[in-house]
C-alpha cells in the first residue's frame, strides 16, 4: 500500500462531538448554523453577531414524533453555497439522510440520499473539497484555462442484516438540475481485502464512517469499516479532469467551467477492527507511519483512547483530567501518540 500524507498528521472527525456539528464559519466571517423546527430545518447566518440570513428548508416533519438529528453544515468558498446534511428519524429504526443546498436566495436542491427508510440510514458525516486545474494551450504557452470545481462528500451507515457504509459526492459547481452531479456508492465495493469477522462487531465500532480533516483541501479521505471483512480501510478520493476539450484565451489564465473534475477512488491503508473502542464521538489520528490513535471524551473529565502498532490495537486506556492537567492539555498529549 502506498503511503499517504507523509509530512503531516491526518485528523479524522467522528459523529457526536466532532463530526455532527451544526456550525460552520466561512471566510467572510458568517457563522452558519442549522436547528430543528417543526416546520423544517432552520438555516441561520450571523456575521459579527448580527443575523444576515434565515430560511427554513421546505420539508416539514409532518409526523408527530419525528425528529431531526446529526445536523451538519458546510459553506463552500467557491460557489457561496451552504449545504446542510442531517438524519431525519421518522420512527424507531426508520430514518433517512437528507441533503439541502442553499444558493444565495433560494434552496436549489433537496436530496433524499438514502433510498429505503427501513434500512435505517444513520450517522452521516461530511467534508468539503475544492479542486483547481490550469490547462495550458498546446500551441501557445501564454494561453491557459483554469477550471475549478467544489464537492461535498457525505458518508453514512445503513441496513439491518446486511448493513454497510454508503458514500455520496455532490458537485456543487454543477447546474442545480444536473442529475449527474450526485453520485452514491456502496462502500463495501471497496472492501476487497481482509478476513470475515469471527464474531459480530459492535455497532458502536462499525457504524461510523469518518472523514479526514487533512492539510490539503483538494482531496478527501474516508475511514470506514465493513460488516463482511474485519477491517477498517482508508478510501482516498481525489479528482482529475474529464477528457472533453476546453479552449483557452490569450493572456493570464482564465476561469472556466467547460470541463469538470471527476472523482478517482483508491484504498490507501487498512487496519483490523477494534472490538472494544466505541467510535461514536471518537476522533482518529493517523501518523506518518499510518498507525492510528483513536480517542473520545467520556463524561467530560476523562479521555479514553487506543493506539495501533505492530498490527494490533492496544487495550483501551484512560487519561483523567484535573486542575493540574486540563482537557486542552490532555488532548494534544494523546494526539502526539500518533507517529
Amino acid at each position: 500500500m502506498r503511503r499517504m500524507l507523509l509530512a503531516c498528521l491526518v485528523i479524522l472527525g467522528a459523529t457526536a462531538a466532532f463530526a455532527a456539528n451544526p456550525y460552520f464559519l466561512d471566510r467572510n466571517g458568517v457563522l452558519w448554523t442549522a436547528t430543528p423546527d417543526a416546520q423544517g430545518l432552520v438555516l441561520t447566518g450571523q456575521q459579527d453577531g448580527v443575523q444576515v440570513m434565515q430560511s427554513i428548508v421546505p420539508f416539514p416533519l409532518a409526523i408527530p414524533g419525528a425528529i431531526d438529528t446529526q445536523i451538519q453544515v458546510a459553506a463552500d468558498d467557491l460557489t457561496g453555497k451552504v449545504a446542510v446534511v442531517w438524519q431525519r428519524n421518522w420512527a424507531p429504526d426508520t430514518s433517512e439522510i437528507i441533503l439541502a443546498v442553499w444558493s444565495g436566495t433560494a434552496w436549489e436542491r433537496i436530496e433524499h440520499l438514502s433510498g429505503e427508510l427501513t434500512a435505517n440510514p444513520r450517522n452521516p458525516s461530511i467534508r468539503l473539497t475544492a479542486v483547481a486545474t490550469t490547462v495550458p494551450d498546446a500551441d501557445d504557452p501564454t494561453m491557459a484555462t483554469t477550471l475549478q470545481d467544489s464537492f461535498l462528500h457525505i458518508a453514512w451507515w445503513e441496513g439491518t442484516e446486511q448493513s454497510h457504509g454508503t458514500y455520496a459526492v455532490l458537485q456543487l459547481t454543477a447546474d442545480q438540475d444536473d442529475p449527474s452531479a450526485l453520485t452514491e456508492l456502496n462502500l463495501d465495493s471497496f472492501a476487497t481485502i481482509g478476513l470475515a469477522c469471527g464474531q459480530p462487531v459492535p455497532a458502536t465500532v462499525l457504524e461510523h464512517p469518518l472523514f479526514a480533516s487533512a492539510d490539503a483541501s483538494n482531496h478527501a479521505q474516508l475511514l470506514f469499516g465493513s460488516q463482511s471483512l474485519c477491517i477498517f480501510q482508508v478510501l482516498e478520493i481525489h479528482f482529475a479532469l474529464d477528457a472533453s476539450a476546453s479552449a483557452g484565451s490569450a493572456g493570464p489564465p482564465k476561469i472556466a467551467q467547460r470541463r469538470r473534475h471527476t472523482p478517482i477512488f483508491g484504498v490507501t491503508a487498512a487496519f483490523p477492527l477494534t472490538q472494544h473502542m466505541n467510535m461514536e464521538g471518537t476522533r482518529v489520528i493517523l501518523g506518518t507511519n499510518l498507525n492510528p490513535v483513536a480517542y473520545r471524551v467520556v463524561d467530560g473529565g476523562t479521555l479514553q483512547y487506543v493506539t495501533f502498532a505492530n498490527g494490533q490495537w492496544s487495550p483501551v486506556r484512560t487519561l483523567t483530567v484535573s486542575t493540574a492537567l486540563t482537557m486542552d492539555q490532555a488532548i494534544p498529549l494523546v494526539e502526539d501518540l500518533a507517529r
